[in-house]
């Protein structure tokens, strides 16, 4: 396990003029472009790599190579980044810097793949945000379009370098909530099926002859249905992400509310192409046999029952009033709590399909079959130069943490992304019970842990102390992180 941290508050995102290129000519850098203006991020997304000892004889040198042994020539590369929705209302650009992957990042780690590809392979980034995204502006307002932009015309090479959309459904929501519908792919060239069968987290939830009504927000329900029955639990996977050799997670560092944070494991869920197979919740509270909110709002059902009308109706006139009741009665009950749709630490469903989807990731070929022996590398580089608390992952508070954390582990470097957040990693079932698995495994014991921050190499407790900064926590989720 190889954990790396940088961390300095000074830390700020460069804007994109000098297309996120180093303000210094190191001596391993290829691009022949440099920034008239300080990039810092680059700098501690260097000094990151180098901290965690890779290619450790050679830092410093022409040949420095940091991710030469995970990318190998040839591979095809794809960067899962965290890309969830362009700028809305009212917010900031720090604010919306707290919730999307800044191009910054990405460009620098980008050169060090292209590095270790030695002129051989392909390099693709993106995500699938929400279906309702605007990716033109998404990609714009991230500095990813910048980056793309670099590698195509102002310093195009041999390798290529794709900004990718990996959705399958899209829709526009106007000012009413009314839905229409911009992209809708039935056909199966573009992703691939996963059954996770019984090895599924989910499966737990047929005992005793149990049937779960499972949903997902803003799609039709009879979907899912169809995706998930007992010993049945069907994913539908980018094929971008399916055929690469090499998966980089590009998270931001941020919280959750149906899962606690964000980061690595629940970013899997931007690998998939249909997000209508996925099950963010139950519906109904507890008593009713479902997660989807605390008993004590248990007459907040009818709206979801009103949801779930509003996305199968075949009436169009229907469909358009459904929609617009269920939007506008959201965004009153909002105010008074954000529990509804599983957002609160009853959600026991959530954390679920997201480490299913993260053993998929590593253990699933490229034609859907599963292998126990992972098929491909999975590391990943976090993003917290402005973190994001509160209501992540679509309204958080900025953070200004200043921080680029490295781990060739997800599970381990969301365990420790959890402690720069000030929070116990054993609270949250997605990394509790993913570091328990047997099965499709996504991590091996580690006797002696230890992290690298800046210059010092510390036990998991005492850089917990060290760090110090507890997030605020989503609002329904009290002290429960």
């Amino acid at each position: 396990m190889i954990v790396s941290v940088i961390q300095d508050q000074t830390i700020k995102y460069p804007d994109s003029r000098d297309y996120f290129s180093p303000d210094s000519a190191w001596p391993e850098y290829r691009q022949q472009h440099i920034s008239a203006r300080p990039n810092p991020v680059y700098r501690a997304v260097r000094e990151c790599l180098a901290n965690a000892g890779l290619d450790r004889e050679n830092f410093g040198k022409p040949n420095w190579n940091p991710l030469r042994g995970m990318v190998q020539p040839g591979n095809r590369v794809f960067l899962l980044c965290n890309f969830v929705e362009q700028k809305v209302g009212r917010a900031s650009d720090d604010d919306f810097s707290a919730k999307c992957t800044h191009g910054s990042v990405i460009r620098a780690l980008i050169d060090y793949v292209l590095l270790a590809l030695e002129g051989r392979g392909s390099v693709s980034f993106g995500n699938a945000p929400l279906q309702s995204c605007d990716w033109s502006s998404v990609v714009q307002q991230t500095g990813a379009k910048q980056v793309e932009e670099f590698y195509a015309r102002v310093n195009p090479g041999s390798v290529t370098v794709r900004l990718t959309d990996l959705r399958q459904h899209i829709i526009r929501r106007d000012s009413l909530g009314v839905v229409t519908t911009d992209l809708h792919v039935e056909k199966d060239g573009l992703w691939v099926e996963v059954d996770l069968g019984g090895s599924s987290l989910l499966d737990a939830l047929y005992a005793d002859g149990t049937v779960p009504e499972f949903r997902v927000l803003d799609y039709d329900a009879r979907r899912i249905k169809r995706c998930h029955g007992k010993a049945r639990h069907l994913y539908l996977m980018s094929r971008h992400v399916i055929e690469s050799d090499v998966l980089i997670s590009v998270p931001k560092l941020k919280t959750h509310e149906k899962v606690g944070i964000t980061c690595g494991i629940k970013g899997c869920v931007g690998a998939v192409a249909h997000k209508d197979c996925l099950a963010h919740h139950r519906f109904g509270p507890p008593k009713q046999g479902g997660d989807e909110m605390p008993d004590k709002f248990s007459s907040l059902t009818f709206f979801s029952a009103v949801h779930d009308r509003a996305y199968s109706s075949e009436s169009n006139f229907g469909r358009r009033a459904l929609h617009s009741v269920n939007y506008l009665s959201r965004k009153v009950i909002r105010r008074f709590t954000r529990s509804m749709s599983g957002s609160w630490p009853g959600n026991d469903t959530c954390w679920r399909m997201a480490v299913d989807l993260a053993r998929i990731v590593e253990h699933a070929d490229k034609e859907g079959r599963l292998h126990q022996e992972k098929v491909r590398k999975h590391i990943m580089l976090t993003d917290g130069i402005i973190a994001g608390e509160g209501d992540g992952p679509l309204s958080p508070s900025p953070v200004y943490l200043g921080m680029i954390g490295f781990s060739d582990n997800v599970v381990w470097g969301d365990y420790v992304n959890c402690l720069s957040m000030g929070y116990k990693p054993e609270s949250l079932p997605m990394i509790r019970e993913a570091l328990r698995l047997k099965e499709f495994s996504l991590s091996s014991p580690v006797t002696d842990p230890m992290i690298r921050l800046n210059d010092e190499r510390l036990t998991f407790g005492d850089y917990a102390k060290r760090f110090g900064r507890k997030f605020r926590s989503p609002s329904e989720w009290g002290e429960t992180l």
